[in-house]
């Protein structure tokens, strides 16, 4: 991030939260300068949610997942390419599927914003029967020539999936770049099957004691902060907004978790004194979470369909 004014063509204000629809909304201190305009950060006071306003365009956020992305930016706050082997295998969470499997041991599985389809790969390797939707063609591509999956280009809606069609439905590092997550949450309602589960893994980047203490700094200077990188995160979570999210499209919490990068692991994309602050925060925070399971910069949740 760097510092900076306020743009002189800020666009108005949003009227009302995206999720909730409430109108108690209040700016907070960064955005994105993005082909010429501010896109700038908002928080609703009713469910706590941070969001872009305005979002990119359609055309823009097509544009914006092309080859380059999976490159280097696909999964936040790591490094490597979703072309290079080993970064692939590392996207295969055996942990996770160890905890997926537990609630449900078989089944159909949709993994939704697949990628290059790694994770729906080792999925069908622990006996599930596997789909995957991927929004971006390149994604989509790579899924069905490195592993011969069933992955369908576009988005979600786009796809039309009959009722109750899968047991389990996952989103890793994909719910916070929805530009309507209240209409993708109520698909995957409807075509989950009767106590299917919903597992998501998200980042939390506004969850941590630095962003926190950022927030609190920029705004008391009259400040704010303009993210180096494109407007990728359309929306930013923490586990009270995500789980409001959830329970507003009928969902039930069955788990949550929050985690955190080691500080060796940590994208450093900031000028020099905020990722010296970035970096030193870190050693903190971690011992917060893994004590306390507070301000990570990730999150796993798992919902079930009433």
């Amino acid at each position: 991030m760097k510092t900076g004014s306020s743009p002189s063509s800020s666009p108005s204000p949003p009227k009302q939260c995206p999720v909730c629809a409430s109108p108690r909304i209040r700016e907070k201190p960064f955005g994105y300068l993005f082909n010429g305009r501010w896109l700038g950060g908002f928080a609703c006071a009713e469910c706590g949610i941070i969001f872009l306003h305005p979002q990119p365009t359609t055309e823009e956020l097509v544009a914006m997942y092309s080859k380059k992305y999976f490159e280097g930016d696909f999964r936040c706050g790591h490094a490597g390419s979703y072309f290079d082997e080993a970064t692939r295998n590392s996207l295969a969470d055996r942990t996770l599927l160890v905890k997926i499997k537990h609630l449900k041991p078989e089944g159909s599985f949709l993994e939704i914003g697949c990628a290059g389809g790694a994770f729906l790969h080792a999925a069908r390797q622990a006996g599930y029967r596997v789909t995957g939707v991927e929004f971006s063609e390149v994604g989509t591509n790579l899924a069905r020539t490195q592993f011969h999956l069933d992955v369908r280009t576009g988005d979600l809606r786009d796809v039309h999936f009959p009722s109750n069609t899968f047991d389990v439905v996952f989103m890793g590092d994909v719910l916070e770049h929805l530009p309507d997550p209240v209409a993708t949450c109520r698909e995957v309602y409807r075509i989950l099957a009767p106590g299917g589960i919903f597992v998501i893994e998200c980042p939390m980047q506004t969850n941590t004691l630095f962003s926190r203490l950022g927030f609190v700094v920029y705004a008391a200077f009259g400040k704010r902060a303009t993210v180096n990188l494109p407007p990728y995160h359309l929306f930013e979570y923490r586990r009270s907004s995500m789980a409001s999210l959830l329970t507003r499209c009928n969902f039930t919490i069955v788990r949550a978790s929050e985690g955190i990068l080691p500080p060796r692991e940590i994208a450093l994309r900031g000028t020099g004194v905020q990722n010296l602050g970035k970096k030193l925060f870190q050693y903190p925070n971690a011992v917060l979470t893994r004590l306390f399971g507070v301000f990570g910069d990730r999150i796993e949740m798992i919902a079930q369909k009433r």
